[in-house]
């Protein structure tokens, strides 16, 4: 996959690619507020894994090709563990100096609209705390369909 956007490019990381991403592995809270991990740290094993099993994007500023972040998308099960075809669980994240600038929605954007071609569902888990997250699902027309108890809030589109 890969997408260009007026500033932004997005391709699918690769196995021999993945050596790329290591500026992002100082920043491990961002790992865990994408949902990434709940315990330990992300290292280039997890991310050459992750890589390999799932859909892992990286955010290009278009113009000079500086990495910004990621969009990972995620497999999706049912309660009896069997993969849900055509439904992706989305997560995000960018570099502390690249947030707030709109990179995250004109990313997630461009990418929902391209899996919507092919009938593919996006979710995605969020923190009720998450203000900026929670922006960003809003500005890419994503809708909220259930908040859990531990505020975990689920958006749809």
């Amino acid at each position: 996959m890969e997408i260009k956007t007026k500033r932004l490019s997005i391709e699918r990381v690769r196995q021999q690619n993945i050596t790329e991403l290591t500026p992002l592995l100082k920043y491990q809270s961002l790992f865990q507020q994408a949902g990434l991990v709940t315990v330990g740290k992300v290292d280039l094993v997890t991310l050459r894994m992750l890589a390999q099993t799932e859909c892992l994007l990286q955010i290009r500023e278009r113009s000079r090709q500086r990495l910004l972040g990621l969009i990972i998308l995620l497999h999706s099960y049912d309660k009896t563990g069997f993969t849900l075809t055509g439904q992706y669980e989305v997560g995000y994240l960018l570099l502390p100096q690249e947030q707030h600038q709109g990179y995250m929605t004109e990313g997630l954007n461009a990418v929902c609209n391209r899996l919507s071609h092919s009938q593919i569902t996006v979710i995605a888990e969020v923190k009720g705390n998450n203000s900026s997250s929670i922006g960003v699902l809003k500005r890419c027309n994503f809708i909220r369909t259930t908040t859990t108890p531990g505020m975990i809030e689920l958006w749809k589109r």
